[in-house]
C-alpha cells in the first residue's frame, strides 16, 4: 500500500512548540489577549491579521521546527510498514516562505528525519492541494490532522485517517476514521491489507 502521511501535528506534536512561540511573538508584538488555544489557525489565537501570522512564522517557524520531536513510537511503526512492504509518502504544506529560504523546507525537513530515523519512501513539500496529490499519486490510504483537508478526500476513494489533537476532538464522520495514536494507524493499516 502507498501510505500518505502529512507531517505536523500528525506524526509529531507541532502545535504545542508553535504555541510557545506564538506566546512569545505576541509579548514583543502588542501582548493581545488570548483568544483560542485549541486551533491550528493562529490568526484565531491571538486575533492577528495575515500580516501578523506571515510575521510570526518569518519570525519563528525555523526555530519551532528544530523543537519538534515525533510523537510517541512513530520510527517503530513506519519501520514495521515498510518492512511489511509499504511505501511511506510524506505530503506536507511546508513551504519555502514559512521556512525563509530556496528549499529550505525540504532541506529542514530531511535533516529532521535523519536526526530521529524515521524511515521514508518519498517527501513531497508545499503541496497545497493534497487531495489532487493523492489522486495523481496512487495513495491508497492517506492521514492528516486537518478537518478541511481530510473532508475533502470523502468522494475520492482513498482511505482517509484524521491524526486527532486537541483542535480536531470533536470531529466525527462515518467516511474517515479517527487515529489517536501509531499503533492505532498500524491496526488499520493491517486491517485494509487483509
Amino acid at each position: 500500500m502507498r501510505i500518505g502521511l502529512d507531517i505536523d501535528d500528525t506524526i509529531t506534536n507541532t502545535h504545542f512548540i508553535l504555541m510557545k512561540y506564538a506566546y512569545k511573538y505576541n509579548l514583543e508584538h502588542g501582548n493581545k489577549p488570548l483568544l483560542k488555544y485549541n486551533t491550528n489557525n493562529f490568526s484565531e489565537v491571538y486575533g492577528w491579521n495575515p500580516d501578523e501570522v506571515n510575521s510570526f512564522f518569518r519570525t519563528y517557524y525555523l526555530d519551532a521546527l528544530k523543537e519538534i520531536e515525533p510523537k510517541y513510537n512513530v520510527k517503530e511503526i513506519l519501520g514495521k510498514l515498510k518492512e511489511e512492504g509499504h511505501q511511506i509518502i510524506f505530503i506536507t504544506v511546508r513551504n519555502d516562505r514559512e521556512c525563509a529560504g530556496e528549499n529550505e523546507a525540504r532541506r529542514i525537513t530531511l535533516d529532521w528525519f535523519k536526526k530521529y530515523e524515521i524511515p521514508f519512501d518519498e517527501l513531497h513539500v508545499d503541496i497545497q492541494d493534497k487531495k489532487t496529490f493523492c489522486e495523481e499519486n496512487n495513495i491508497d490510504v492517506f492521514m492528516d490532522d486537518s478537518v478541511r483537508t481530510v473532508s475533502a478526500f470523502k468522494t475520492t476513494g482513498i482511505t482517509t485517517l484524521i491524526a486527532m489533537n486537541c483542535f480536531n476532538l470533536d470531529f466525527k464522520d462515518e467516511k474517515i476514521t479517527n487515529i489517536y495514536n501509531m499503533n492505532e494507524l498500524y491496526n488499520k493499516i493491517h486491517e485494509l491489507d487483509n
